[in-house]
């Protein structure tokens, strides 16, 4: 298992990118799987920088990945509780795309892509569970 904490600051995502690459980069992963564990981290964590917290503190996030089959990535944060399954809206995929809100569409994508995400709420943190497809 591959484990990294992180603040809450879009720099520290920064960085916690970069090194999930080096980490991955040795493993016999397929670039397909390294850039979905780089777009859910991307996504999954963008969102709780940007909307899990009401104050300007600086918060832990911790994130755990298991390069094995199950291959998953777990994310646990003490922001404001969400469901991203349930909680976040359905992406608006009607119409011209410069008449569409901005956002929504980062959850729908990991979907289509065939991961799944589950969620539950234990000790004050959100628990977000990514499972992704076999290789």
């Amino acid at each position: 298992m591959l484990a990294w904490s992180m603040t809450n600051d879009s720099a520290d995502l920064a960085r916690v990118l970069d090194e999930v690459d080096e980490r991955l980069a040795p493993l016999p992963l397929s670039p397909k799987r390294k850039y979905a564990v780089r777009l859910a981290l991307d996504e999954l964590l963008s969102n709780v920088i940007h909307h899990a917290y009401d104050d300007a503190a600086v918060h832990r996030i911790d994130l755990q990945l298991e390069p094995g089959e199950p291959f998953f990535l777990t994310i646990a944060d003490d922001g404001k509780p969400f469901d991203p399954t349930a909680d976040a809206p359905p992406p608006v995929l009607d119409g011209p795309v410069e008449d569409r809100p901005i956002g929504g569409l980062g959850l729908h994508l990991l979907a289509q892509m065939g991961m799944r995400l589950s969620y539950r709420r234990e000790a004050g943190r959100n628990l977000v569970r990514v499972d992704f497809p076999e290789a």
